[in-house]
Order: structure tokens, then C-alpha cells, then sequence
């Protein structure tokens, strides 16, 4: 009798027991960490079909998509039962605070690369122009109006901004306005150059710090579009 009582008890504690024992990315399943200094922390997180993790996310981070995809996304204390939609190349902020699940119900494999800022101001809070006043402004890019051609869409986070990049053959990325270091993740593979001797050769849901001060053109040294995401801050970064 009491065997009985027991398994359904345990099968209810289970989701709480999930919850409360969230780990750190650096020790969830289904995270690796890619990059690391005292501005971010990049993750790959990969999920084949019914696979599913839960991590803690102590500060606010950036979403990546590499694929696209429908996954369930619940934070910690809700129920996992809402499913999301994701194109290949979405951004979208979230603030931390909590920890985060995922679910792959599909029958391909989810990938994405999470991008913690260890900077609070890193943020969406901040002074809107549109009304004029202090509030939470975009978590997530537009897409493309012509995903086949050159665009380059942002979205503002206060002590850093995003943007999402894509190159035709032999188009140009020149160094930012302001001198502060880049993280560049790309979306597809990328082969990027600039001169005889500085390239960029990445895999798609790769990460590259790029030191602040930067002052070369890259070029697309492809014949196929290169997409990718930067990530321009405004301090920079010792490591």
C-alpha cells in the first residue's frame, strides 16, 4: 500500500525537484560553454528530440537561434507546456533572475548559443524615445524583409547593442563607430576577410571575441550569404 502511495507522490515532487535543483550553465546538460571574461559567458546548447534541460540564468542573456524550431521554453515554477517558435537567426533578450527549462518535443535537434552578460546595464530597461519614458523596450529583431539580400537590423540594450548581419559575396563589414570589443556568433558558416592576413573562418553557432579597437574591413569571402549575429559593448573587456 504504501509503495503505491509512494511512486505517484515522487512523480509529483519531480517537476519541484527539477526547479529547485537547477545548476549553473556551466554544469546544466546540454550546455557548453564556448567563450568566457568579465563581459559574457557563451553557451552551445544542443537538444535532440525529447531531450530537456534546466539551468540557472543569474543574469540577463541573449537567445540565439541556429535552427528552425519549436521548443518548449517554461521558467522555473510554471508549468512546461508552452511551445515557441524560432527562425533560424532569431535574437531574443531575456532578463535573468531565474532559471530557465527547455524541451524538445520535435523530431530534429535543437541548437541555439546563449550569451549571459555579466554587465547589468546590458539591458532592455532604459529611456524610450518613442515614449519618452522609462521602460522595457525590444527583446527580440525584426526579421528580414528579403532574407536573400544584405541587411543589417539592431535592437539597443544599454551598456550593449545587437546586431543581425548578413553578407552577399565580397560585401563589406566595416569596424564599429565606437571602439569597444565585439562578439560575433555566427548563423551560418562564415569565412570572413580582411587583407592577406586577418580572417575569420567559424562554423555556425561558433563564438569570436573580437578586442576592442578594431579598425579592419571584412569581406565575405564566399560566394554564399553569411549571416551571423554581433554583439558591439560599450566597456571593454580584460580577457
Amino acid at each position: 500500500m504504501k509503495s503505491r502511495l509512494l511512486m505517484p507522490m515522487l512523480l509529483l515532487l519531480a517537476p519541484i525537484t527539477w526547479a529547485q535543483s537547477a545548476p549553473d550553465m556551466a554544469a546544466a546538460l546540454h550546455y557548453r560553454q564556448l567563450l568566457a571574461n568579465d563581459q559574457v559567458r557563451v553557451f552551445a546548447v544542443a537538444l535532440r528530440p525529447l531531450e530537456r534541460t534546466m539551468a540557472r540564468h543569474d543574469h540577463n542573456f541573449l537567445v540565439v537561434a541556429l535552427v528552425d524550431c519549436d521548443v518548449v521554453m517554461w521558467p522555473e515554477g510554471d508549468s512546461d507546456i508552452l511551445s515557441f517558435r524560432f527562425s533560424r537567426g532569431d535574437v531574443r533578450f531575456n532578463l535573468g533572475g531565474r532559471a530557465v527549462g527547455i524541451r524538445n518535443d520535435r523530431t530534429s535537434e535543437y541548437r541555439n548559443v546563449t550569451i549571459e552578460f555579466l554587465d547589468p546595464k546590458v539591458t532592455s530597461y532604459g529611456y524610450q524615445a518613442n515614449t519618452g519614458t522609462w521602460d522595457y523596450g525590444a527583446i527580440s529583431i525584426r526579421p528580414p524583409v528579403d532574407p536573400h539580400a544584405k541587411f543589417m537590423n539592431s535592437i539597443l540594450l544599454g551598456g550593449a547593442s545587437v546586431r543581425d548581419v548578413q553578407l552577399l559575396s565580397r560585401d563589406p563589414l566595416a569596424p564599429p563607430e565606437t571602439p569597444g570589443p565585439e562578439l560575433l556568433i555566427p548563423v551560418t558558416d562564415i569565412d570572413l576577410k580582411a587583407g592577406e592576413y586577418e580572417r575569420i573562418r567559424k562554423s555556425s553557432g561558433d563564438a569570436v571575441w573580437i578586442p576592442a579597437g578594431r579598425k579592419s574591413t571584412f569581406l565575405n569571402a564566399t560566394a554564399d550569404p553569411a549571416r551571423f549575429i554581433v554583439v558591439l559593448f560599450k566597456t571593454t573587456a580584460k580577457n
